[in-house]
């Protein structure tokens, strides 16, 4: 997974690097360009993707759990 850091401030942006690498450039461009602050709009984000963006896997993952809901349930009213 590659992480990417943004200032909003100065409206400049770094290339995709590990987590470490961005952590380690946010915090230097911070204490640089910034005092050590935060600057406003700063983003650090990730490539990943993110569950929500495949709906299939969101059913699968929803059918699971009202599976395991209504199992669970069963065994309430069955004593089994």
């Amino acid at each position: 997974m590659a992480w990417q850091y943004r200032c909003g401030t100065c409206r400049t942006g770094w290339g995709w690097m590990n987590k470490q690498d961005a952590d380690d450039l946010r915090t230097r461009h911070r204490d640089e360009r910034h005092s050590g602050g935060t600057p406003d709009g700063e983003e650090l984000t990730s490539n990943a993707a993110s569950a929500t963006d495949d709906p299939r896997a969101l059913w699968i993952t929803g059918a699971i759990f009202a599976f395991g809901a209504l199992a669970w349930i069963w065994q309430q009213i069955t004593g089994t």
